[in-house]
């Protein structure tokens, strides 16, 4: 039978800790604790000097990634300084702006804008312009 605290009931234990007692938990009952995985820290800089320090599971040179996304500015950073990723690399980051460049053209553009404007000066009473 388990006494839980009186203080905070609810209290736990992290997994892989162990009580002063001893194992604790599901590693007491079944007599296992669990498997030790050792980590690798990799660094990555993006073009604009950004660095990035994933933690990954220890694998193989060859699984671990050449390049990897910045999370300040979404340029791929890479493990070697001075290379960059080529055409079969990752996609560099695109903005909104980007994506809606694509699906329009500077005529069709102009003509949201200025449909936007009006919806705009209508909604404060404001005349047309032009």
């Amino acid at each position: 039978m388990t006494m839980a605290n009186a203080s905070n009931p609810f209290r736990g234990i992290r997994i892989g800790s162990a009580s002063g007692a001893g194992l604790a938990g599901w590693q007491a009952e079944t007599g296992r604790s669990p498997a030790v995985v050792h980590k690798h820290p990799v660094t990555y800089r993006c073009p604009l000097g950004h660095e990035t320090t994933p933690v990954f599971a220890d694998l193989a040179e060859e699984e671990i990634p050449e390049y990897w996304d910045c999370p300040r500015c979404g340029r791929a950073g890479s493990r070697r300084p001075g290379t960059q990723p080529g055409a079969v690399g990752p996609e560099l980051y695109k903005s909104h702006l980007d994506y809606a460049k694509e699906r329009r053209s500077p005529a069709e553009a102009e003509q949201v804008l200025a449909w936007a404007l009006g919806q705009l000066r209508r909604s404060r009473g404001e005349e047309p312009a032009g």
